[in-house]
C-alpha cells in the first residue's frame, strides 16, 4: 500500500515537473504562444499569457488572426521589458506582404507576458510612422519651450522611439541614424567644449568658495561621461546626453561667486546655443523620416 502512493506520488512529482518545464518562460517563447492563442482565437491562452486581466477585456486588436502564422526577428531585453520585431501579415493584401510592429514584454513575479495594451496599440494605430513624427515635433517644442526643464519624460519618449524605430525599413533607419550620428558628434564636442570650460574657470578660481568649485567639479565630471556615452551616438546616448545638459545647467546657474560672473554668461550663450542645435536635430530628423510616408 505504502508502495503504491509512493508510485502515485513520484508520477504526480514527473507530471509537475514535466508541466512546468514545457511553460513558455523566456520573452521569444512567451510571444510565439501568445500570438498562437491569437490565431486559435484561444482566449484563455492569450489571458495566459499576456497581461490581459480577464477574456472579458479580449477584443482581438479589432482583426480576425485565425491561420496567421508570424514571425520573429530582433529581441532586445531591458531588464524587465522586452521588445520583440514581429513581421505579421498585412490585413487585406494578398501574397506574402507581411507588416513589421513591435510585441511588448513585461517580466512579472519572474514570468514573462505579452503587454496586451501596448502590443494591442502598436497593432492597431493607422499610422504609427505618423505617430512617431507628432513625438519628435512634440519633443521638439517642449525644447523651444524650456530647455533646463526636467527632462525625465524626453528621456523616456526618446528611448521609445529608439525601439520603435526597430520595425521600420533598413532605407528610414539609414536616414535615422546618420541624423543621430551627426548630432550625436556634434552634442559630443559641445559637452567637451563646455568641460574644458568648466575646468578652466575652476584653475583660474582657485579661491572660489568650496561649494561652488564643488558644483563646478561634478559638472565637469557629468559632462566628461557624458561625452564618453555619445563615443557611438544612439537615440538613448541623446536621451542621457539631455538629462545630463539639463542638470548641468542648473548646477552652472547656481554658481554665485562673483569671480565666475564671466564663465556663468559663457555658459549661458553655450547652453542655448546647444539648445538651438537640438532643435534643428529634432527638425532634420523629423523631415528624414516623414520623407518616408
Amino acid at each position: 500500500m505504502v508502495r503504491s502512493a509512493l508510485k502515485v506520488l513520484v508520477w504526480v512529482s514527473v507530471v509537475i515537473l514535466v508541466a512546468a518545464c514545457s511553460k513558455p518562460n523566456t520573452p521569444q517563447d512567451v510571444a510565439s504562444a501568445f500570438w498562437q492563442a491569437m490565431a486559435d482565437n484561444d482566449t484563455s491562452d492569450v489571458v495566459e499569457y499576456s497581461t490581459l486581466g480577464s477574456d472579458k477585456g479580449f477584443d482581438s486588436f479589432e482583426r480576425d488572426w485565425a491561420d496567421m502564422v508570424p514571425s520573429f526577428g530582433r529581441v532586445v531585453i531591458d531588464g524587465t521589458e522586452a521588445t520583440i520585431v514581429t513581421r505579421l501579415p498585412a490585413e487585406n493584401a494578398g501574397g506574402n506582404e507581411r507588416r513589421e510592429v513591435m510585441t511588448y514584454l513585461v517580466e512579472t513575479q519572474g514570468q514573462w507576458l505579452v503587454d496586451y495594451e501596448r502590443t494591442g496599440e502598436a497593432i492597431m494605430n493607422p499610422s504609427p510612422f505618423s505617430g512617431l513624427v507628432g513625438q519628435i515635433s512634440e519633443l521638439s517644442d517642449r525644447i523651444t519651450a524650456s530647455f533646463s526643464s526636467s527632462s525625465d519624460d524626453m528621456e523616456q519618449r526618446l528611448s521609445d522611439m529608439a525601439r520603435e524605430l526597430e520595425v521600420y525599413s533598413n532605407d528610414v533607419a539609414r536616414r535615422a541614424d546618420k541624423a543621430v550620428n551627426d548630432y550625436g558628434q556634434e552634442l559630443r564636442d559641445y559637452m567637451e567644449e563646455l568641460e574644458e570650460s568648466v575646468n578652466r574657470a575652476l584653475e583660474e578660481n582657485r579661491q572660489a568658495p568650496e561649494s561652488d568649485r564643488k558644483t563646478l567639479e561634478q559638472a565637469a565630471k557629468d559632462l566628461e561621461s557624458g561625452s564618453e556615452e555619445l563615443a557611438e551616438p544612439t537615440l538613448e546616448a541623446l536621451a542621457n546626453a539631455t538629462h545630463t545638459l539639463t542638470e548641468t545647467g542648473r548646477r552652472l546657474a547656481e554658481v554665485s561667486s562673483e569671480s565666475l560672473e564671466r564663465n556663468r554668461d559663457e555658459w549661458a550663450v553655450k547652453l542655448r546655443e546647444i539648445r538651438e542645435h537640438t532643435e534643428q536635430f529634432f527638425r532634420d530628423l523629423q523631415e528624414s523620416l516623414s520623407s518616408e510616408n
